[in-house]
């Protein structure tokens, strides 16, 4: 099975995000590692440095994806935007309302079989990014209801079986997000995820995670791996996701079945 999507946008979803499109097809990740673009808008680049890295490192360790570490930094009118199918905001503080152009292209982009991950790095107590965040996806997917994304949820149960996320604070018990054919192109994470991955250029830990401490890094990385799981592979069905593997650990009997494409 190939690790990074393989996912072509439609004619459809294109004329749905007021875009012509050449004859030639175009695809959602093209290339054969997989990573995580980071959205270089504001202050983006500052937030939370050496923390993908990090977690790409426990992917590549923990599973057999071949993936590259080190971040790209890509601003949504960028060309090469479509060849990374994960792409992660960092936020805190209010942003700057997107342009229609870099609402577009991100429609686009969703649409087309990409996910975004936004995640609020903001201190506990400060709700001036969710506020204008929740107002930003309401422009973007005025047709969508934006949702908590239950613990049933696939996202949960790509690698390691959660019942909620983790990140470095302990903010909120849940994800929220949009479904759209049958997947959450959208995921909002308010618990500072990548806070509890960065290391100092010697090695210690660059920020305390609590309440949880070392336990709940730990979760986090896990919750994290998920989330790499769920943008980056192929998009299974969510009741179809590591299906024999999470009868096994649920002690349940099973046959060995053939690969699910």
């Amino acid at each position: 099975m190939t690790m990074n999507r393989r996912k072509a946008i439609t004619i459809s979803a294109a004329a749905s995000a007021g875009f012509v499109l050449p004859a030639r097809s175009w695809s959602i990740g093209l290339d054969s590692q997989v990573g995580i673009t980071v959205l270089d808008r504001g202050n983006s680049r500052e937030l939370r440095p050496r923390c993908v890295e990090q977690l790409m490192w426990e992917v590549s360790k923990r599973t057999s994806i071949n993936v590259r570490e080190e971040p790209i930094y890509l601003k949504l009118t960028d060309e090469s935007l479509f060849r990374n199918p994960f792409l992660v905001w960092f936020g805190r503080g209010e942003i700057t309302p997107l342009t229609e152009m870099e609402r577009r292209r991100l429609s686009l982009f969703l649409r087309g079989g990409g996910t975004l991950l936004i995640s609020d790095v903001s201190p506990l107590g400060d709700e001036a990014f969710d506020t204008s965040i929740r107002t930003e996806m309401t422009r973007l997917w005025a047709d969508r209801d934006w949702m908590r994304l239950s613990n049933d949820h696939t996202v949960y149960r790509t690698f390691y079986l959660l019942e909620k996320p983790k990140g470095r604070v302990a903010r909120s018990d849940h994800l929220e997000g949009v479904i759209f054919d049958d997947r959450s192109p959208v995921i909002y994470e308010r618990n500072d995820l990548f806070g509890a991955f960065g290391r100092e250029r010697f090695g210690a830990w660059s920020m305390p995670v609590f309440p949880g401490g070392e336990r709940q890094r730990e979760m986090a990385f896990r919750t994290g791996l998920n989330l790499v799981m769920y943008a980056t592979c192929l998009n299974y069905k969510r009741d179809q996701v590591h299906v024999t593997e999470i009868l096994r650990r649920r002690n349940w009997r099973v046959q060995p079945s053939k690969t699910i494409r």
